[in-house]
C-alpha cells in the first residue's frame, strides 16, 4: 500500500471462526457488507494469511464472498487476488528461509513463542514448549 501512495482503501478483516470462542474483528463478511452500505462496488479480497488454494479461498471467498454476498449486497465486483501456490518466485523464497535457517543455531523462529489472541488451548503451549526444546533435551 505504501507503494501505491495508500491511494486505495483497504481494512483487514478476519473470517473463518470455529468454536465458541470470540474471534477476532472485523469478519470479513461484515466488512463487504459496510462497503456496499457505503456505496462501494468493487472489493477486492487479498488472504494474505492464506499462501495456497484450499476449501477457504476456493469455496469461502470465491463463492460465499465474492459471489453469493458481493451480489446480495449490489455490488459490482467482489474477487480475491491469486495465492501464491507454486509460483517459482514463492516457492525460492520458502528454500532461502529454510537454507537460512539450517545454517543458523536457533531451534524455531521467536514467532513460535507467541500464542493465538484468546488461545486458551493447553495442548498449544505444549507443542511450542516441545519444539522450542534443544535435541538433547528430547532424546534425555
Amino acid at each position: 500500500m505504501e507503494k501505491l501512495g495508500h491511494t486505495h482503501p483497504y481494512r483487514l478483516c478476519w473470517q473463518s471462526k470455529v468454536g465458541p470462542m470470540p474471534w477476532l474483528a472485523p469478519q470479513t463478511d461484515t466488512v463487504i457488507r459496510g462497503l456496499a452500505e457505503r456505496g462501494r462496488k468493487n472489493v477486492l479480497l487479498v488472504p494474505i494469511a492464506f499462501t495456497s488454494d484450499h476449501i477457504e479461498t476456493l469455496f469461502e471467498l470465491d463463492i460465499e464472498y465474492a459471489h453469493e454476498l458481493g451480489r446480495s449486497v449490489g455490488m459490482k465486483q467482489v474477487r480475491r487476488a491469486k495465492s501464491l501456490n507454486d509460483s517459482p518466485f514463492f516457492t525460492k523464497a520458502l528454500a532461502e528461509i529454510v537454507a537460512d535457517h539450517l545454517q543458523s543455531d536457533r531451534k524455531a523462529t521467536t514467532q513460535l513463542q507467541l500464542r493465538c489472541p484468546l488461545c486458551v488451548n493447553p495442548v498449544c503451549g505444549k507443542m511450542r514448549d516441545f519444539f522450542l526444546q534443544t535435541k538433547e533435551e528430547k532424546n534425555g
